[in-house]
């Protein structure tokens, strides 16, 4: 969708929704606190949101992951020649590492687009964002 003039997101908008990516959305609650204003653009609040949403869905990845290796680690650690089940653990550990760079790209894009005052579209979480702006 081309911007015009008259409805393209003021640079500070641009920047600090680009800002919310890299801190999981802290930059943009300090905005919002700075500057006073209740009602925030459409522009800056999706941005917003979906940084929010991204760091929620890394931190309970994290956490299942966490109580998932404790589980299976200390059951197949129980095991006689399991060594603490690394054959089980490692093929787990390799898709922890990737959600971590899924999200960190998905920062980064979510950033770059902000910075250039676009919407990024993230299949799925874009459409849970703008049903929680309603």
């Amino acid at each position: 969708m081309p911007w015009t003039k008259s409805n393209q997101p003021v640079i500070i908008e641009r920047t600090v929704a680009g800002i919310c990516y890299l801190t999981v959305g802290l930059a943009g609650l300090l905005y919002i606190i700075v500057t006073g204003n209740k009602t925030q653009s459409l522009f800056f609040r999706f941005h917003f949101l979906q940084s929010i949403m991204l760091g929620i869905f890394l931190f309970l990845f994290q956490m299942a992951y966490g109580a998932l290796s404790q589980i299976l680690g200390g059951i197949l650690g129980l095991i006689p020649g399991l060594h603490g089940g690394a054959l089980v653990m490692e093929p787990i550990a390799v898709l922890m590492q990737g959600v971590n760079v899924l999200v960190l790209v998905l920062c980064a894009y979510g950033a770059i687009f902000a910075f250039l005052g676009k919407q990024a579209e993230i299949p799925g979480l874009s459409r849970l964002v703008r049903q929680q702006m309603r």
